[in-house]
């Protein structure tokens, strides 16, 4: 650990030792001295944080440490996808604290870190690769218990992604998140111009289907590494095992796989039969469809003034894929599509 984000975290916990730890701590210069590791050095946090799909959703103390491991296949994707500005670290997480442990926070970014200032330059982002495993075999639970055995997709008999080894799993999630960060960097609004909006929930949710969807849109239609394998992860994460995290309605990853399923089903790609066995259209088609979502989404972010833009968001959320909240906390008051359809995998 740097010897200033040592000095930085150790002073910042004094001051809230001294105010009775009272309240949302300030950890401002600790989220600007965490790094950005190089491959195959290691790395560690230690202080107050807020862990995505982590069963914890306040602010924790906690301690994880990773090291750096770029896959085998980071000169074939820089040379297929360009990405200079790319600020995300593959990573295996090394040891941790119950709030990484536990759950399936897979990802640690410095708007996860409190502070008294918004964050609006994203210079680390680590993303947990080998929890993936564990992780995914809950995906594929999920999606057996909804669909029975073999693929939900219309047209093929069995999945690519299941019984994939410990080893291939860590290099195909490490092209998912290489793509994931480069379509962040593409379309009319960069993410890394506009992060303070698209860190906010209503269009921060948009743009993390969008890039989600395009990710799987360049597997199916382009020679990526992992490419069918990937786009199994994408499409099986979003719409079955995230709507099924602990308090959907006030989860951000949750909503994404909502807003998917609503989309889907409104053009007859995900349907549940008589026997209530939901299945899901051909591939081919799902990316058709996932295409003119992205369109509309992208469409969206071509409004030059952010209020208009985010105006645009939240109608276009609301009006075309969620119910809008009924009550404090939720985010969210569950997707436009029958909420059958997830069975019940989901509980809100």
């Amino acid at each position: 650990m740097p010897e200033a984000q040592i000095a930085a975290t150790c002073e910042e916990l004094r001051v809230w030792r001294e105010a009775g730890c009272e309240g949302i701590p300030h950890f401002d210069a600790t989220r600007d001295a965490v790094p950005a590791p190089g491959d195959g050095e290691a790395a560690a946090f230690v202080g107050p944080v807020t862990l995505p799909n982590s069963d914890r959703h306040d602010v924790h103390i906690e301690a994880f440490s990773v090291i750096r491991e770029d896959p085998a296949s980071t000169p074939r994707l820089q040379a297929d996808y360009p990405h200079p500005k790319a600020v995300f670290q593959s990573t295996r997480l090394l040891s941790a604290s119950r709030g990484l442990r536990e759950g399936n926070c897979v990802v640690f970014f410095p708007e996860n870190i409190p502070a008294a200032t918004r964050c609006t330059d994203q210079h680390f982002a680590w993303f947990f690769f080998n929890r993936h495993t564990d992780i995914y075999a809950e995906t594929l639970a999920i999606t057996e218990r909804l669909c029975g055995p073999g693929s939900p997709f219309a047209g093929e008999r069995g999945l690519v992604s299941a019984d994939v080894d410990p080893e291939d799993t860590y290099q195909a999630r490490c092209v998912w998140g290489y793509l994931h960060d480069y379509f962040h960097h593409t379309g009319p609004r960069p993410l890394d111009q506009h992060l303070a909006i698209k860190t906010t929930w209503r269009p921060g949710l948009l743009e993390e289907l969008k890039v989600d969807m395009k990710s799987a849109i360049a597997c199916f239609e382009e020679d990526v590494p992992y490419g069918p394998v990937v786009f199994e992860y994408i499409i099986l994460e979003r719409l079955f095992r995230y709507p099924a995290q602990p308090e959907p309605l006030r989860n951000f990853d949750a909503g994404t796989g909502f807003a998917l399923g609503t989309w889907l089903a409104s053009q007859g790609l995900f349907t549940q039969d008589e026997r209530g066995r939901r299945a899901l259209g051909p591939k081919a088609g799902i990316v058709e469809s996932v295409r003119e979502l992205v369109g509309l989404i992208e469409e969206i972010e071509r409004a030059e003034d952010d209020a208009a833009y985010k105006a645009g968001a939240v109608e276009f959320l609301f009006g075309t894929l969620l119910r809008r909240p009924e009550a404090r906390p939720d985010r969210y008051g569950g997707p436009l599509a029958p909420l059958g359809l997830w069975g019940s995998e989901v509980h809100v």
